[in-house]
C-alpha cells in the first residue's frame, strides 16, 4: 500500500486554504422596492435622530440590500512548512458584475476540488451571507466544496473559518485593523475605510481592487502567524518573509506593494538582530 508522507499528520485537514474578501455598495433598485414593501415615504424620517436614521434600514439598506462590487481570493496551500500562498485572484467592476464574479469565483472553488477551508475576516456575519444572498438572486449553485455554507453555524461542515471569531475567542470582535495595529502588520493602506464607498462612487475601480486585495494580504498574513503559534511553519519571521517576497513577485504594480516590502525588510532585520544578541550572550568576546 502507498502512503503519501505529506498526509500523515493532516489526514482530516484541507489541502487548500482560500482567503477571501468581498467589496460591497448599496443595491438601491433593491432598496426601492423594500421601501415600497413597507409603505416608506421620505417624510417618515424627519424625526430620527442621525443614528436612528443609520439604524433605520428603510433609511441605510442593511446587508440584504447590498451587492457584490469586487471579491478578491488567494488560494494557499496547506503543507509540512505550514501555508504557502500560490496565487491571487481578483473580479470586479467594471469588467465583472456582480453574476460575472461570482461565477469566476465558484467555477475556481470547484476546479480546486473538495479540500477547502474558507477563510475570512469577520464573514461569518459579513461577506459570507451577502454572497449566498446574491448567488440566489442570480440562480448560481455552489461548488461542492461550499454546500456547507448554508449551514454556516456548523463551523466543521461548512468548511468556513471566521478567523476573527477564532482569534477573539470570548472577547469582542475587533477590526481587521486593531489586530493588524497590534502585529505591525500592514493595513488599510489605499484609503480610511470609510472613504470606499467614495472610491466607487467616482469609478476609481483599480482602488477598490487594491483595497479588497490588501484586506486578503492582512487576513493571509495574520492566519499564518495564528498557525505558527500553534507549531506550524518554521518561525514567524518565516511567514512574513515568504507573504511578502509573494506579494513583491506578484502585485508590485498595486500602490501597497512598497509598504509590504518594507514589512519584509523589517523582518529580516529584525531577524538578523535578534541573532546578532543570541550570539552576543553566548560568545559576548565575538562582538568586541
Amino acid at each position: 500500500m502507498k502512503i503519501d508522507p505529506s498526509r500523515l499528520w493532516k489526514i482530516d485537514g484541507p489541502r487548500t486554504v482560500v482567503v477571501l474578501d468581498g467589496e460591497f455598495r448599496y443595491d438601491e433598485a433593491a432598496h426601492a422596492r423594500y421601501q415600497a414593501a413597507e409603505r416608506f415615504v421620505p417624510s417618515d424620517p424627519i424625526s430620527q435622530s442621525p443614528r436612528e436614521a443609520r439604524n433605520d434600514p428603510r433609511v441605510t439598506p442593511r446587508w440584504p440590500c447590498h451587492q457584490l462590487v469586487t471579491l478578491s481570493w488567494l488560494v494557499m496551500m496547506d503543507g509540512e512548512d505550514c501555508l504557502r500562498p500560490i496565487r491571487l485572484e481578483t473580479r470586479g467592476l467594471p469588467e465583472d458584475d456582480e453574476c460575472s464574479v461570482l461565477t469566476a469565483f465558484f467555477a475556481d472553488m470547484a476546479q480546486l476540488g473538495q479540500q477547502i477551508e474558507l477563510v475570512t475576516w469577520g464573514g461569518f456575519s459579513s461577506d459570507l451571507p451577502q454572497i449566498l444572498l446574491a448567488a440566489m438572486t442570480h440562480g448560481l449553485r455552489l461548488p461542492p466544496a461550499l454546500t456547507g455554507l448554508r449551514s454556516p453555524w456548523r463551523r466543521d461542515a461548512s468548511k468556513h473559518s471566521d478567523l476573527m471569531s477564532e482569534v477573539a475567542g470570548g472577547a469582542n470582535p475587533p477590526h481587521l485593523a486593531e489586530v493588524a495595529a497590534r502585529l505591525g502588520i500592514p493595513v488599510k493602506l489605499t484609503c480610511r475605510p470609510d472613504l470606499v464607498s467614495r472610491l466607487m462612487a467616482q469609478g476609481k475601480w483599480s482602488s477598490v481592487r487594491a483595497v479588497c486585495e490588501g484586506d486578503v494580504w492582512t487576513t493571509a498574513m495574520i492566519l499564518m502567524l495564528w498557525r505558527q503559534l500553534g507549531g506550524d511553519g518554521q518561525s514567524a519571521f518565516e511567514m512574513k518573509h515568504r507573504l511578502a517576497s509573494f506579494i513583491a513577485a506578484t502585485c508590485s504594480h498595486r500602490p501597497y506593494a512598497a509598504d509590504w516590502a518594507r514589512f519584509g525588510d523589517d523582518a529580516v532585520r529584525a531577524a538578523f538582530a535578534h541573532e546578532a544578541g543570541k550570539m552576543a550572550a553566548i560568545a559576548p568576546h565575538l562582538s568586541d
